[in-house]
């Protein structure tokens, strides 16, 4: 899944955010060594910016979408590459949440709403499926 800057505000993303889901994980040392093996590989692909790397085994990635997490990030956007879980369904409760509340993150000296951006993204969904939000 490829989320962040790099997918809500593409001129100015300084790097290619890049989240990768993983059946099981074993320990914090073998997600740091993935991550590390994943940005070597990902040095040799011709790209404008640099790539960030974060490994999620599936069940870190499910205690992760609540709001105020790294994954509270993705109601500003993000691409699915690949996908065997069904990360939509997955984290349209995340963005109900968000929607609900009143979140914001600080980037870059800017602070930016979560909240409207998960009401606006809900008001996608619901209309590509043909529900009413």
């Amino acid at each position: 899944m490829i989320f962040g800057s790099s997918v809500f505000y593409p001129v100015k993303a300084r790097d290619i955010d890049l989240l990768i889901i993983v059946d099981k994980l074993s320990n914090a040392v073998e997600k740091f060594n993935l991550e590390v093996e994943i940005s070597k590989a990902l040095r040799k692909i011709e790209s404008k910016a640099p790539f960030d790397v974060t490994v999620f085994d599936s069940g870190s990635f499910r205690e992760n979408l609540e709001p105020g997490t790294l994954a509270s990030g993705l109601v500003a956007g993000y691409r699915t590459v690949y996908d065997e879980l069904g990360l939509e369904k997955l984290i349209e409760p995340l963005i109900v949440n968000i929607a609900l509340g009143e979140y914001f993150v600080q980037k870059s000296g800017r602070r930016i709403n979560l909240s409207v951006l998960a009401r606006a993204k809900l008001r996608l969904l619901y209309a590509r499926s043909g529900n009413n939000v």
